[in-house]
């Protein structure tokens, strides 16, 4: 099937008006989390998860929670040359799923770049400098594509740990770039 162009989608907050009782996708505990304990949870105050849709259908969902990762387990080339603290302070992926009849068409790559414009506009407020994600056996393929790394720590035997120094790569991509990314910056929202 035809990939989806990002400006299609729409993204929007998780709300009681949202009904999400007919998403389904692969994984069974990612249905059951988004249609038992999202909301929940977001009415705690511990996770926030937007709703991805096209065409009035909802096609994925993206969980994002704070998080920090060890310094010691993210890669040398990563993070800031002598950074003083253990941790490096994080957003993390808590859940990231598309509806089973809209994989493989780029829903997946949408949410990552929304995280990562989510990620960059956070960094304004509070320090934010990696992402994270305990992955899936399944998904890990799937994060290393878009330069997740995996990171040296120990997590669950059905989880792998990754990261991703999103600022390292917004300096990169700011190098070739005219006018340069930086001058869209608004820290004024």
């Amino acid at each position: 099937m035809a990939k989806i162009p990002f400006h299609s989608l729409s993204f929007s907050f998780l709300n009681e008006d949202v009904d999400v009782s007919s998403f389904r996708c692969e994984e069974p505990d990612l249905t059951e989390f988004l249609i038992e304990d999202a909301l929940k949870n977001q009415a705690a105050r511990l996770s926030v998860t937007r709703i991805v849709s096209y065409e009035g259908r909802i096609v994925g969902f993206f969980t994002l929670t704070n998080d920090c990762i060890i310094r010691k387990g993210i890669d040398d080339d990563d993070g800031e040359e002598g950074y003083p603290y253990p941790h490096y302070p994080a957003l993390k992926i808590a859940r990231l799923a598309t509806h089973q009849e809209f994989e493989g068409r780029g829903v997946g790559r949408a949410m990552l770049l929304k995280t990562m414009a989510i990620a960059m506009r956070l960094s304004l407020y509070v320090g934010c400098r990696m992402i994270t994600v305990d992955s899936k056996p399944k998904s890990e393929g799937f994060y290393l594509k878009y330069g997740f790394q995996k990171a040296q720590i120990r997590k669950k035997k059905d989880m792998i740990p990754l990261y991703r120094d999103f600022y390292r790569s917004y300096q990169e991509a700011e190098k070739g770039m005219s006018p340069p990314l930086s001058n869209f910056n608004d820290r004024t929202r």
